[in-house]
């Protein structure tokens, strides 16, 4: 029965059906005794145990209905350890309006925690970060207040356990952005800081921790300067320590453009008939790479948008000819259909594309807008310098403001490519300037 196998559970009925008629029971009731038992086969309780999942079910729903916050704080502590699982409780999150915050050395717990109605990353789900550097941490913290900077952690957690590899990843994820310095900087001045520590825990031992200090405070140390990592760079960090985007999302620089390159998002599929045809966009998260019973490598995955996540499968064919794009780290549309059952929702990939070329096929012209009062001859300069940079087939149209009037001016040899770097640079090199993609 357990096994489901329906010719022998034909052959078993007929054997149990005779063996009960000849112990007094009627052909009917016999029959209809065999047919319970093969429903219960199918998943069954008895009552004590029905009762007693029934209990834990309501209990279940009341939290998750009234306390949402502290519900999914307490899924995401108790399935840290599983990337899947988290992944899907962060995007319930995000569809209930919850914000979850990144790690920070000063406000998390080793466990996911509620704060004012949001959800702070827990120290315990930083890649790289152990138990007894995270049982140090708080310790101290604690004891002694919270952290100034990572000068002052470093000087203060004297713990084995709270090594280079760990300092590197609590910098890496952002669990030290409330200190004020930014994460570039932290990481360029980690060697020397933490050699700085050892310096000041010498001179405790001859009871002069304070010297160099400022009105009796100890002395801090001052980071070197260092480019900010690039929101790209930001997110791949984040992404490496924690296995998530906290911050911000990889989606959010095609915000504009979604509306046109999408039929849906995730939180969309619910909705929908199994065989839709869908297309989304997203990052790869959770790839796992099989063979078939052939031997041919496919993949299964979930695709990330902003809203959620889908579980995504994309047989051979569809797998050797998009290899680069479902293994690499760039943001992806996919057209696929929904495949609906009872177990799951997922989507049956077919075709891929980069989102930014997506993007770049469904713009028209690249538009530039000009204040004539304080555009200067520099400034023009570096226009012209900055557009042969990107050449392309995109055609690209300078808009001259001046006294009230404007001049449409057709670039005819300074076609671009549409990109999101081209936008940047604009913006930065000629001052004034207001670029924008026109579909």
């Amino acid at each position: 029965m357990g096994k489901k196998k329906a010719e022998e559970m034909a052959r078993e009925r007929l054997r149990f059906v005779e063996g009960a008629v000849k112990n007094g029971l009627t052909d009917k009731l016999a029959g209809d005794i065999f047919d319970q038992m093969e429903t219960f086969a199918g998943y069954g309780f008895n009552k004590s145990h029905a009762a007693a999942y029934a209990l834990v079910s309501f209990q279940t729903a009341y939290l998750k209905a009234h306390y949402p916050e502290e519900f999914i704080a307490a899924l995401m502590t108790l399935e840290m350890d599983d990337a899947d699982r988290t992944h899907k409780n962060i995007a319930e999150a995000r569809e209930r309006k919850i914000q979850v915050l990144p790690p920070d050395v000063n406000q998390s717990r080793d466990t996911f925690t509620v704060v004012q109605g949001s959800i702070r990353f827990g120290l315990g789900g930083i890649k790289g970060v152990g138990a007894k550097a995270i049982q140090a941490i708080l310790a101290e913290r604690d004891a002694n207040g919270p952290f100034l900077g990572l000068d002052d952690l470093v000087r203060r957690v004297r713990s084995a356990h709270a090594n280079r590899r760990v300092l590197e990843s609590l910098i890496k994820c952002g669990a030290l952005d409330s200190t004020g310095v930014d994460r570039s900087s932290l990481l360029a001045g980690l060697d020397d800081v933490m050699r700085w520590a050892n310096n000041a825990a010498s001179n405790l031992d001859q009871h002069n921790l304070f010297a160099g200090g400022v009105n009796g405070q100890p002395e801090r140390f001052n980071f070197p300067p260092a480019t900010s990592w690039s929101q790209q760079e930001l997110l791949a960090a984040e992404k490496e320590t924690l296995g998530f985007f906290i911050t911000a999302h990889p989606l959010d620089r095609f915000e504009k453009q979604l509306a046109r390159l999408v039929t849906c998002k995730t939180v969309d599929l619910r909705s929908l008939p199994g065989q839709t045809k869908v297309t989304l966009a997203g990052v790869v998260q959770g790839l796992r790479l099989k063979n078939s019973k052939k031997g041919d490598r496919y993949a299964t995955f979930f695709l990330e948008d902003k809203h959620g996540i889908v579980e995504v499968i994309a047989w051979p064919d569809t797998f050797r000819k998009n290899e680069p794009l479902i293994t690499g780290s760039d943001p992806i549309c996919m057209g696929g259909r929904l495949d609906v059952s009872e177990e799951r929702r997922q989507i049956i990939a077919e075709e891929f594309s980069r989102l930014e070329d997506a993007r770049a096929r469904s713009i028209r012209e690249l538009q530039i807008s000009l204040d004539a009062r304080h555009v200067t001859r520099a400034d023009m300069e570096r226009l012209l310098q900055t557009l042969t940079r990107y050449p392309g087939p995109c055609p690209t149209f300078l808009h001259v403001v001046r006294e009230g009037y404007e001049t449409r001016i057709a670039l005819e040899k300074l076609g671009v490519v549409a990109s999101h770097e081209l936008i940047a640079a604009l913006g930065e090199r000629v001052s004034g300037a207001e670029a924008r993609f026109v579909s």
